[in-house]
Order: C-alpha cells, then sequence, then structure tokens
C-alpha cells in the first residue's frame, strides 16, 4: 500500500466519523462527542465573544490593557479549562466557522502525525510499502485513533508537537528540534519526561556528558518554553500559570480511572477515615510523581544514546503506568513511538499475541467493573481499584517484555556477526573433522 493511499483512506474513515457524531449527538443520550470538546469549544468561544455569556469574562493580564486588545476573553472563565490558551486560540474557529472545526484539525493532525511516522520509519532502512503498513495499522487506519480525535480530543496536536521533535532530533537537527521541544512541553507538560532521553542522545553523539551542546539545547529549549509562557502570561496572568501548570501538580482526582491511586485518593475524601502516621503521605498528590519520574527519566538516561524512538516509547509506557491518573486517550501517547520502534523489536509472534491479549483483558475487566459503578451506580469502587491493580500490574509486564525484546540496530549488528563468527567456526571444524576422518 502507498501512503498517500493510507492517507486518504484514514481521511475517509475520520470525515465518516464526523458525520456520525452529528448523528449520534442528536438522537442518543449516549454522546459521540467527547466532554472535553465542549470544555475547549466553550472556552473559544469566551476568547473571541467574551460578551456572548454572563460566563465569559475578559481577559486581565497585563497585555490585555492595551486598546488592541481590550476586547480579549479569558478561556479560564470556563470551568475545567485546564490548558494552554494556545488550544482555545486553535479552537476558536468553532466559533467563529463551524462547532467541528475542532474535530476536522484534530483529524489533520491525526494525519500529519502518520506523515512525520512514515518518514521515520523509512529512515531506519525499512521499504516504503512496509513502513506504510506499519503506519498505518497501528496509526492511520487505527479506529481507535480515529475515534479519539473524531470525539474531539487534542492529543494529535500534542502528538505533532512530540514526534516533530523526534523526527528533527533524529536528523541532528538540534536547534530546531529545542523550540520544539519547548513548544510541546508548553502545550502539556508530561513532554519534559524526554528531556533525559534527549541528553542522552545529544552526549552519545558529541562524545560527552556535559558539552557546549548540551548546554545550547537546553538554554533554546528553556527559551522557547518560557517566551510562550510569557506571551501567555501577559494576555490572561495568574489563571494560566493556576490552571495550564499548578493544578495538575496538585490535582487529587478521585474520579475511578485506570490508576491504582484514585481509590486512596477517593478515600481522601471521606472525613471519617482514621488517620496513621504515613496516610497523609501517601495521599499526597506529590507522592505519585516519585516513583512515576524517577523510573521514567532514568529508562531515558538508560536508553537515550542508542534509540531515542525506543527511549520515548518506554518512557511513555511507564509515565502512563505511573500517572496518577491514566485514562484511554493517554494511550495513543505511546502508539506515536511503536512504528518506528517495530524493526528493532524481536518478540515472537505467540508472546505478541499473549501480551495484546492480556492488555485487552486486563483493561476489559476494569471496564467490566467501572460499567457498573457509572451506568449502574452500583458501589463497586474497591473492585473498580483492583481491577486497575490487574491493569498495572499487566502493563508492568508488557514493559519489561518490550525492554527485553528490544534490539538496537548496533545489537542486531553484533548478534548476526557472532551467528557468521560461530557458522565459520563451524564449518571449520566440520572441515578439519572430515580431513582427519580420511
Amino acid at each position: 500500500m502507498r501512503l498517500s493511499v493510507a492517507l486518504l483512506l484514514a481521511a475517509l474513515l475520520r470525515f465518516v466519523l464526523i458525520l456520525w457524531s452529528f448523528h449520534q449527538d442528536s438522537t442518543s443520550s449516549i454522546k459521540y462527542t467527547d466532554v472535553d470538546y465542549t470544555v475547549f469549544s466553550d472556552a473559544a468561544r469566551c476568547l473571541v465573544r467574551p460578551s456572548s455569556s454572563p460566563d465569559c469574562t475578559l481577559a486581565t493580564g497585563p497585555l490585555a490593557s492595551l486598546p488592541f486588545f481590550s476586547k480579549l476573553g479569558d478561556p479560564y472563565a470556563r470551568d475545567t479549562y485546564r490548558y494552554t490558551p494556545l488550544l482555545a486560540i486553535l479552537t476558536a474557529p468553532n466559533t467563529l466557522l463551524h462547532p467541528a472545526f475542532g474535530k476536522v484539525l484534530f483529524s489533520l493532525a491525526d494525519l500529519l502525525v502518520g506523515v512525520l511516522l512514515h518518514s521515520l520509519v523509512r529512515r531506519r532502512g525499512v521499504s516504503s510499502s512496509k513502513a506504510t503498513l506499519y503506519v498505518a495499522s497501528i496509526w492511520l487506519l487505527n479506529p481507535i485513533i480515529a475515534n479519539i480525535s473524531t470525539r474531539g480530543s487534542a492529543e494529535s496536536v500534542l502528538g505533532v508537537f512530540v514526534v516533530s521533535v523526534l523526527a528533527l532530533a533524529e536528523r541532528g537537527r538540534w536547534n530546531a528540534a529545542a523550540v520544539a521541544f519547548g513548544l510541546a512541553v508548553h502545550f502539556k507538560i508530561f513532554p519534559i519526561i524526554y528531556g533525559s532521553s534527549l541528553l542522552a542522545a545529544i552526549g552519545a553523539r558529541k562524545g560527552g556528558w556535559i558539552t557546549s551542546a548540551h548546554i545550547k539545547f537546553g538554554l533554546i529549549s528553556f527559551a522557547s518554553f518560557m517566551a510562550l509562557n510569557g506571551i501567555m502570561y501577559g494576555f490572561w496572568g495568574e489563571p494560566f500559570l493556576e490552571h495550564t501548570f499548578l493544578y495538575h501538580i496538585h490535582r487529587l482526582d478521585h474520579r475511578h480511572n485506570f490508576s491504582p491511586y484514585f481509590y486512596s485518593f477517593y478515600l481522601s475524601t471521606s472525613s471519617n477515615l482514621p488517620s496513621v502516621p504515613w496516610s497523609s503521605f501517601i495521599r499526597h498528590p506529590l507522592a505519585a510523581f516519585i516513583p512515576q519520574l524517577g523510573l521514567s527519566i532514568a529508562l531515558g538516561f538508560a536508553f537515550g544514546a542508542k534509540d531515542l524512538a525506543f527511549a520515548w516509547l518506554v518512557q511513555t509506557l511507564t509515565f502512563v503506568t505511573f500517572n496518577k491518573v491514566c485514562t484511554s486517550q493517554y494511550f495513543l501517547w505511546y502508539l506515536w513511538f511503536l512504528p518506528p520502534v517495530l524493526p528493532n523489536l524481536h518478540i515472537t509472534g505467540r508472546r505478541g499475541i499473549v501480551l495484546i491479549a492480556a492488555w485487552v483483558l486486563s483493561q476489559a475487566l476494569w471496564l467490566s467493573q467501572a460499567f457498573q459503578l457509572e451506568m449502574l451506580a452500583q458501589p463497586v469502587y474497591l473492585r473498580v481499584w483492583a481491577a486497575g491493580v490487574v491493569f498495572f500490574g499487566v502493563n508492568c509486564w508488557v514493559i519489561v517484555e518490550i525492554v527485553r525484546g528490544y534490539r538496537s540496530a548496533d545489537d542486531q549488528g553484533v548478534v548476526e556477526a557472532r551467528v557468521r563468527e560461530e557458522g565459520k567456526a563451524s564449518a571449520e571444524g566440520s572441515r578439519i573433522g572430515r580431513a582427519k576422518a580420511e
């Protein structure tokens, strides 16, 4: 299959799903469109038309008082909008042009991620048709990915930024990669974990751990990140800092989700819960960051010098698995890195099927319990937590198996050379044995 054909089919799939979203949203009590999309759209409306609703307010940052920006609205007037104003700006045409603009934009971002991934796979010596097969099956024609974007999730926009950093870094364009890295971290803070693997990759190429290249990359990426923050703070002030960054640090999400942490957060909302000396530490929102960031950053240093794509895959798997909030849309974060890693992933077909089956079944187990809690209003919080623990264990197993099955290009070359040497030795031994027999 050609990449152009895969892109056309992927675009058609998303177009059909966007059309279907209008039908389901208007005829069913179960909406197709994600509630987050409504939040984006409302925030964008408050941004461009602050007088459209009494709930909307004007921006309060120091630059908002300038005459040209005096009618600029505040996206944070919309409750639960916890994102950079860039997202509200990108979805402003939802108000100005058509409510489905954001879904189209996110779908186009899906296609752009596919193009970038195809380029990454091709750089690893894979033929164009095989690279298209990898990207189409894992990303472009994956119905789950198409569903997430057409429901109104903006994760594909983040995917464009993150995969662009990877593509630029693998081409050695470190200055451009640094700018893109600052943008990615501004858009959503979690890509900061890739900093350790980027430093390791720079060190491997420049021959040292502290070089001028490290300093330059750090300064450029920090400047990019802070320039965006400065602009956003200038227009929206303290609400920007609180809702874009600080909220996610002290967030305690007691809503049920895949993370085993949810139950302790849920229990912490009970005033009748007995207190023990270590309970306040366990329930503290920062406690979850210790194993999560520690493992993610360490894996970056361990594998970044060998293969950035693989390092980012295992870092992201670990970050999502150990996150204090884990939802289905987070799973696509590590699918960005699977196509370029597949050529170096040596897992037998049978073992791969077992891993996939275990992951799917453990997720189905959790969903069955969550359905009883959410839809049937049954008090099964403990069972949801237990299913989350099972899912957590399966994810840890998958990470270990991926690390065990990975072979870098250098490792593969060593293995092949060893096999050739062993073959030569065996042939020489056979020749000597025949000579003695004669």
